[in-house]
């Protein structure tokens, strides 16, 4: 996971996985649901925070009402997709969502020790390389939404291989691939698992007594120097959040969504959604009033999710809408700005 993991808030286990909601645990539905019936309408929508509240809410009356956590978790992270981008078309948020929750159960049954570090990543990568071709086949989709019973997102219509065991992968007509053996010995995978299984939301006492925080608001992104770092790339400047005790230490949640894909590159999505976590401490300015958070262009590895957005910034897509939440070690969670679109700035963004 990126460092979003620090005190935020989420709908999934994994990275969400929409038109690139990466973005980031149940199986795919049981075989006695019928795929329609996973695709349904997102809850009323008063606001993206609301709408997800009350996605949350319905999962857990399924769950109440007999239906299995898995199916209650897939019907979650469909709503979620539609909450996050109501533009998707049923077809897309059934696979959104059901990617997502692909993901979310391989993690949870390598950390269970049901999975192995092997099977997991052939697993997630299965699952990110038929999202990607499914997002560009909109027939497809709407044949995964119709019939998919053993949920490896090859729909029933074409797939010579029914009954793949859960999270296993396959290829395009439904057949398991042999998953390559991992490097890692069995006692880092141990280590790993009884890491990940021992993980906690850190805290930071210096938070305790702090006020609700502020909401930051996006300004504006485009190419930059990036004077602290002696880089260039592009910075994204936001409103800066204060009022906060000393040594609460503020971090900004970044959600961006690419539009307007470069006609280059007919492989690209409508759309591509990543989000990030910035603290203060990366700030590349000593102002007040903004901060600024650079994506160094070069060959600088960055996290996974920033060296998404650093390639889509450079060469992919043409503008962006984006919004900013805060987040302090008290687990205090600002409402999200609203959502602002921008190409890049005419004069760039130095910091």
């Amino acid at each position: 996971m990126t460092p979003r993991r620090v005190a935020l808030l989420a709908v999934t286990f994994a990275h969400l996985a929409s038109p690139s909601f990466a973005q980031t645990a149940p199986a795919p539905a049981e075989p006695t649901a019928s795929a329609a019936s996973r695709a349904p309408t997102a809850p009323a929508r008063t606001g993206t925070d609301a709408c997800l509240a009350q996605a949350r809410s319905r999962a857990a009356d399924a769950f109440q009402k007999h239906r299995s956590q898995e199916q209650a978790r897939l019907q979650l992270e469909i709503d979620a997709a539609l909450c996050v981008d109501p533009s998707l078309s049923p077809a897309a948020a059934n696979l959104v969502g059901t990617v997502n929750a692909d993901l979310a159960r391989l993690a949870r049954d390598f950390v269970v020790g049901t999975r192995s570090l092997a099977a997991y990543r052939a697993g997630r990568a299965d699952r990110q390389t038929k999202l990607a071709a499914l997002l560009a086949d909109a027939p497809q989709r709407e044949a995964l939404l119709r019939g998919d019973e053993d949920g490896d997102l090859v729909p029933d219509s074409v797939d010579k291989c029914p009954k793949t065991p859960a999270g296993a992968p396959t290829d395009a007509r439904g057949c398991p691939v042999r998953i390559p053996p991992s490097e890692t010995t069995e006692r880092e995978e141990r280590e790993l698992r009884a890491t990940l299984a021992g993980a906690r939301t850190l805290f930071n006492a210096s938070c305790k007594d702090a006020p609700p925080l502020a909401i930051p608001s996006p300004l504006a992104w485009g190419r930059g120097q990036q004077t602290k770092t002696g880089q260039t790339g592009f910075n994204l400047a936001v409103a800066k959040v204060g009022g906060q005790p000393a040594g609460c230490e503020v971090f900004y949640e970044i959600q961006l969504r690419f539009i307007d894909p470069n006609p280059g590159n007919p492989a690209l999505p409508p759309a591509k959604i990543v989000t990030m976590v910035f603290s203060a401490s990366e700030d590349l300015l000593s102002d007040p009033a903004r901060a600024i958070f650079g994506l160094p262009v070069g060959a600088m590895v960055l996290s996974p999710a920033r060296n998404v957005a650093r390639e889509a910034f450079l060469r992919e897509y043409f503008r962006a809408s984006w919004r900013v939440r805060a987040v302090n070690g008290a687990n205090q969670v600002s409402p999200w700005s609203p959502f602002v679109t921008q190409g890049p700035a005419s004069a760039g963004v130095p910091a």
